[in-house]
């Protein structure tokens, strides 16, 4: 009998999904992308999030087949390891605040006979966050797998990190910041969250007299490639943010690579030269990840993997 999980990378307004088999490949045709319905009451979101795993249990194709499990890249505040969400005040998912979300999804899903049936005994749910999820796939099939020691950075409304070494993930020593998260860490007038993110490269292109119709990075980053100098300075201006937030984490864990995603590292070739040129350590190496969701994907699976290797 063929083995599959269901992954999903959560953000605000989408929620990127797609099956993978036991060998933590993505199935063929099951990326898909939902509306994240964000802003519902606690019924609705758990119910558009059963839907989902219905919609993605329907399109595999083999006759006999079972689901190990399903997990989540879910933004925080969020207890990865009790499943339950602290996010609040951020206008997004606010109705599911203090939600135990696993055992709700759990004790939903097996209401649904069609889906239970499909479901095998060790079958879990599990959470964490887009970062580490990102540093996991990225260490198993991507740019990381070549390091011994690496940072990682997901830029998109914020700014997601985790650090690893000899293939595992570091959360708590002395040379990283708690969990390894820089969100939240002294930068500049306030914290790493404000420069590093959308809002921040936003915010620079407005203080350099430059809006967007849409208010959207892809934008901005379309003017900076037809040559719009505010655009670029803007772009150049954040990655010397970029290379300013890292360098203390650089000093302290020493890492031999330094590995980038989320949606703005399409815009790569606008901001790499500021950040190069901020950078204390010239010798890191800098990486930018092709599809940051593929690679959560398959953080996920992975993720799986340890949590049913654990309870066996």
């Amino acid at each position: 009998m063929n083995k599959y999980s269901i992954a999903f990378d959560v953000g605000g307004l989408f929620i990127k999904s797609a099956v993978l088999n036991d060998d933590g490949e993505i199935v063929p045709n099951s990326y898909a992308i939902f509306p994240s319905k964000s802003k519902e009451t606690k019924e609705g979101i758990i119910e558009h999030l059963v839907f989902i795993i219905k919609q993605q249990t329907n399109g595999i194709l083999d006759k006999d087949f079972e689901i190990t499990g399903v997990g989540y890249a879910f933004p925080g505040p969020f207890d990865y390891e009790s499943g339950i969400s602290y996010i609040k005040g951020i206008d997004k998912f606010e109705e599911i605040y203090e939600v135990n979300l696993r055992d709700l999804l759990i004790n939903r899903l097996k209401q649904e006979s069609s889906f239970h049936s499909k479901t095998s005994n060790e079958f879990q749910i599990v959470f964490d966050n887009d970062a580490s999820l990102f540093a996991l796939g990225e260490h198993v099939s991507g740019k990381a797998g070549g390091y011994n020691k690496s940072i990682f950075l997901t830029i998109g409304t914020g700014a997601g990190s985790a650090f690893m070494e000899n293939g595992k993930l570091v959360k708590d020593r002395q040379d990283i910041p708690e969990n390894g998260w820089i969100y939240n860490q002294p930068f500049k007038q306030s914290i790493v969250d404000d420069y590093i993110s959308k809002r921040g490269i936003l915010k620079l292109a407005n203080e350099l007299g430059l809006s967007t119709s849409d208010n959207e990075v892809e934008t901005l980053a379309a003017m900076g490639k037809n040559e719009d100098q505010r655009a670029k300075m803007a772009f150049r201006m954040f990655g010397e943010y970029i290379g300013k937030a890292l360098n203390p984490y650089i000093k302290s864990f020493k890492p031999d690579a330094i590995i980038l995603g989320g949606q703005i590292t399409k815009s790569k070739d606008l901001f790499m030269n500021g950040v190069y040129e901020t950078l204390e350590n010239k010798t890191v190496n800098i990486e930018c990840s092709e599809e940051t969701s593929l690679s959560t994907f398959k953080g996920v699976a992975n993720l799986l993997k340890q949590s049913i290797r654990r309870k066996e």
